[in-house]
């Protein structure tokens, strides 16, 4: 455990800025506890989010990703990979916000779509006949949300080591300006 930081750390953002790959290279840094909130919905419903989003659509799949993040609300000691919409419902911000600092993980629309491919398991880009136009929108459609966040980090021209050694700096010294 590292002295100096907050209780949890929620990386949220859209897809392929990075939060897996950094959130678990921080966890194992930090001797904390890896989750990802896709992971854990996979898990509670026993099946790919793309199949949830295809069974149930997506305001199911959303219901079911905020019980989650209910559930985490006790834990301690997490590095928390948010899913990409997870800052669009406010009650999820709260949520998060009673028990971790929020660190938004950013990147280029180009790099995006570089990360992203394939895109089959990918329900929001997955029928998009013009990918770059569709990350476009959605990250704009979701910058609002996205604004939450109390630590901000482009990873879009950082190794993967550069941007965890960066997001480790970022929170050790960070300071909350409202009580979480």
């Amino acid at each position: 455990m590292q002295k100096d930081v907050p209780v949890n750390v929620a990386l949220i953002g859209f897809m392929g800025t990075g939060k897996t790959l950094l959130g678990r290279m921080l966890a194992y840094r930090w001797g904390w506890r890896f989750v990802d909130t896709d992971s854990l919905v996979e898990e509670r419903l026993g099946c790919a989010v793309a199949e949830v989003f295809e069974r149930y659509g997506e305001e199911y799949f959303r219901q079911q990703e905020t019980a989650v993040l209910r559930a985490l609300e006790a834990e301690r000691h997490l590095v928390i990979a948010t899913g990409g919409g997870v800052p669009t419902r406010p009650e999820n911000i709260l949520s998060l916000r009673r028990h971790a600092v929020l660190v938004l993980l950013t990147a280029s629309p180009e790099v995006i779509v570089q990360r992203v491919q394939p895109v089959h398991s990918r329900p929001k880009l997955a029928a998009a006949p013009d990918l770059l136009a569709e990350v476009r929108r959605l990250l704009q459609e979701r910058e609002a949300a996205y604004a939450c966040a109390d630590l901000s980090l482009d990873t879009s021209s950082l190794t993967p080591e550069e941007a965890v050694q960066r997001l480790e700096e970022m929170i050790h010294s960070w300071r909350p300006t409202t009580p979480h």
